[in-house]
């Protein structure tokens, strides 16, 4: 169960607030145009533009697919030129999967696509709706920041 600092809004609000973000992610990759990607496959590449290289057992544990589920979706991504693998420094034996500067531009073009629709819905608000966005900025940036760190190690 998550933890609640004394002061802080009650646990009824912040299962609204997970609630309404969870809907709000779902809405975003409803309405974001539909690519030639899986959700899966978007998942791990963008993973691996944040992150670096990982071993495909490392994408399997995020992704929780199975490893021959994995390895068709790293074929699918390098035979599209998003991935290549690389050598593993640390392990000879061993093979990395790396975003190529195209998957690092397709997930640059596909945040451009998401943030100019929110924009473009944020912008049909009404102005205090609007301010009270602007005013949860730095919360939510915390929240992604805490997201990122918590990829990071998994």
């Amino acid at each position: 169960m998550p933890t609640v600092s004394r002061g802080a809004v009650s646990g009824a609000d912040l299962a609204a607030i997970g609630d309404i973000l969870d809907e709000l992610g779902s809405w975003i990759r409803r309405v974001t145009p539909r690519d030639d990607l899986n959700a899966v496959s978007l998942s791990t590449l963008a993973a691996l533009v944040r992150h670096g290289p990982r071993r495909v057992t490392d994408l399997v544990a995020r992704e929780r697919i199975s490893q021959p589920g994995m390895t068709g979706v790293v074929a699918r991504l390098a035979d599209a030129g998003l991935v290549e693998r690389q050598a593993d420094p640390r392990d000879g034996r061993a093979s990395l999967i790396a975003a190529t500067q195209a998957g690092h531009a397709y997930i640059r073009s596909i945040h451009a696509k998401r943030a100019r629709l929110l924009v473009e819905h944020v912008g049909e608000l009404r102005t205090e709706q609007q301010r009270a966005l602007r005013a949860a900025v730095p919360a939510l940036q915390a929240l992604a920041a805490r997201t990122v760190s918590t990829e990071s190690e998994s």
